[in-house]
């Protein structure tokens, strides 16, 4: 039979699992719906949102990998590994975040500049109802957040210089 001992399994400290809660929640807001489209027009209604890692492909693994590296590091006690990689993830968000921002005004503005006015005389009747739609697109900020709070919960924790003492 076997016995298992207090002693047998790594204890970690407090510091080790704020790393982990905060990288947990960057993880589960990866997860989340971060971007929303919704195309109407007078026959069709057409709404979606997709999440990060959907959204934008390579920068979403890339953030998965960082969070899971991080975990694994400060399990190992790496912790200075373990701060590059989760300020290589806030950095990657605060671009991403940017970067989204600026494509979704440049879209909306060439949408307002090629959707006619609604009482020119350019479209009538049924070719009008089919080939004006409204498409709008809009990030869904819950996502966003959490992956923000997680980012910076990880590197608060990484920056404490002491070590406090270990849960039993």
């Amino acid at each position: 039979m076997i016995k298992i001992q207090r002693g047998d399994f790594m204890a970690l400290s407090r510091k080790q699992i704020a790393i982990i809660i905060g990288a947990s929640i960057l993880l589960t807001g990866l997860f989340l719906p971060a971007i929303s489209l919704n195309a109407n027009n007078l026959l069709a209604n057409i709404a979606g949102s997709s999440n990060y890692i959907q959204a934008d492909q390579t920068y979403g693994v890339i953030l998965l990998l960082l969070s899971l590296i991080v975990v694994t590091l400060a399990i190992a006690k790496r912790f200075q590994w373990a701060f590059i990689g989760a300020v290589a993830a806030l950095g990657i968000l605060v671009f991403r975040l940017v970067t989204f921002l600026s494509d979704i005004s440049k879209f909306n503005s060439l949408q307002s500049s090629i959707n006619p006015d609604p009482f020119s005389p350019e479209f009538d009747g049924f070719m009008r109802m089919t080939q004006e739609i409204t498409v709008g697109i809009s990030l869904n900020w819950i996502s966003w957040i959490a992956m923000f709070a997680g980012s910076i919960i990880t590197i608060i924790a990484l920056l404490r210089e002491d070590e406090i003492n270990e849960i039993k």
